[in-house]
């Protein structure tokens, strides 16, 4: 019988942003709360934790948004009875600033090869959303494709947000609960009938190549029987997935 686990959602700050840098073209204008999370998984024999979060003072100097803090990383691991050198193993869903501002110093750092050779190098258009200082004496350990962490937790490549993005797929209770790993929330995925017969998904806003981004929310919309779009404001009320 496969591993079992839990998600636990541990949102470190809020964004005010327009829903149009979710889904590319659409909803222009609409102003939504976007958490910046980092997830626990429970249930394995290691303490695994997806992204690291951000804090609010960090995302406002580097995003023209509001931003308000909800708890500190160290406040966040606490509600877990942890602490941040107790955390074994760090996946980065991808190197953007947001997602890897706080550091585990015992962890590996579990990345996809192509998106570490990204963070080093970014093409323009991304560049702004990568800090180097961010990457400085973390231990590494890149990946290349589908990668299995722990038993019936499985690494996704989902490129297109980032060429390097991975999707994370955890064996739950209640089927295959998948982290996007790229930035979208639920908007990307509830599509307005009058567009389902020509976009089924939304293209997340914020991509190096749309076509490829668009083709990865498709994947892992059909993947998953749990689906966690990485930025969605309804994880804010939920304590475990499922």
């Amino acid at each position: 019988m496969m591993n079992e686990y839990r998600i636990i959602p541990l949102a470190t700050s809020i964004l005010d942003i327009d829903l149009s840098t979710f889904t590319y073209r659409h909803n222009l204008g609409k102003m939504v709360k976007s958490p910046i999370f980092m997830w626990y998984i429970e249930g394995a024999d290691k303490h695994i934790l997806v992204d690291t979060g951000c804090d609010a003072e960090y995302a406002q100097q580097h995003r023209p948004f509001p931003a308000q803090e909800v708890q500190s990383f160290e406040d966040a691991l606490s509600t877990l009875g942890l602490e941040p050198v107790d955390i074994d193993v760090v996946i980065a869903t991808h190197l953007q600033w947001d997602h890897i501002r706080n550091r585990c110093p015992n962890a590996k750092v579990v990345v996809q090869e192509e998106e570490l050779k990204f963070a080093f190098a970014p093409h323009p258009i991304l560049a702004p959303t990568y800090h180097k200082d961010l990457l400085k004496d973390l231990h590494f350990v890149p990946v290349k494709g589908h990668h299995e962490v722990a038993p019936g937790i499985e690494l996704i490549p989902a490129p297109g947000h980032t060429p390097g993005c991975q999707a994370v797929s955890i064996n739950t209770s209640q089927g295959k609960a998948v982290i996007t790993g790229f930035c979208a929330v639920n908007a990307n995925f509830e599509v307005p009938e009058e567009t389902k017969g020509i976009l089924p998904v939304l293209t997340p806003g914020i991509h190096l190549n749309a076509v490829d981004a668009y083709n990865s929310a498709l994947y892992i919309n059909g993947l998953a029987d749990i689906l966690i779009p990485i930025h969605e404001a309804s994880f804010m009320n939920v304590e475990s997935i499922p």
